[in-house]
């Protein structure tokens, strides 16, 4: 009877430590569930540096990292520099005192222009270029290219827009009218971001032409290219 009953008591005691141990454990699941939910990281979370921020990660303490020397962005390298800048592919910064003797004198102002356009130009060009003309060109230098546009009648005129029909520029060679759209001249700023590289080069074509249908006007043409007679919008021949 007592054996009985010992044996009943050493069961209820294996049953306690089981469930106590049972207990434990899931406890201790518990815990490291916790510690994984803790540990958990969203995609909106992710760790990265954010541009113009400060950053301790780097010695220079900022979140932008330099770019490496002679980078250079996609589509941006430039090899053809008589297309995207107008200069001769072997310009030296040369000055006018070692240009040829024949050279006129608005080629020995600018000895690295290009003479030639880098590209053909054809009559889908030109009127391109008409167009872009008339946007961005007229409104201070005139339809006709006299310096008379819209902006110069109103008061824009000290210094006057120049004429495209004074011989300086019409001896200039198409180099120097794409430099002038790129960088800006005097008043004039740079169209650089509103004008694309090829419809420079498209204005310019325009501008030829607009020089060879005024070449036998007027002979009241001065040396600033002003003609009273100018008809305001006329076509070039």
């Amino acid at each position: 009877m007592w054996n009985c009953r010992k044996q009943k008591a050493v069961g209820s005691k294996q049953k306690a430590g089981n469930s106590a141990r049972r207990a434990f454990l899931c406890l201790l699941l518990s815990a490291f569930c916790l510690l994984a939910v803790g540990c958990r990281r969203d995609m909106q979370d992710q760790p990265k540096a954010i541009a113009y921020r400060e950053n301790s990660f780097f010695k220079d303490r900022t979140a932008a990292r330099p770019l490496i020397e002679g980078t250079v962005p996609r589509g941006y390298l430039r090899e053809n520099r008589e297309f995207y800048f107008g200069k001769k592919a072997n310009a030296s910064g040369q000055n006018s005192s070692t240009t040829p003797a024949n050279a006129n004198a608005s080629t020995a102002l600018f000895p690295d222009d290009v003479e030639t356009f880098p590209v053909p130009i054809t009559k889908a060009d030109l009127d391109r270029g008409q167009e872009r003309y008339n946007i961005y060109c007229s409104v201070c230098h005139g339809l006709t290219g006299y310096g008379d546009g819209i902006v110069a009648r109103r008061g824009f005129n000290k210094p006057s827009p120049a004429s495209y029909h004074q011989d300086r520029l019409r001896q200039a060679p198409v180099g120097h009218f794409f430099d002038v759209m790129t960088n800006g001249w005097g008043a004039m700023p740079s169209y650089a971001s509103q004008i694309p590289v090829e419809d420079r080069w498209r204005i310019i074509a325009y501008i030829r032409a607009l020089q060879l249908s005024q070449s036998g006007g007027p002979a009241s043409v001065n040396e600033q290219g002003s003609s009273p007679t100018a008809t305001e919008g006329a076509a070039p021949k």
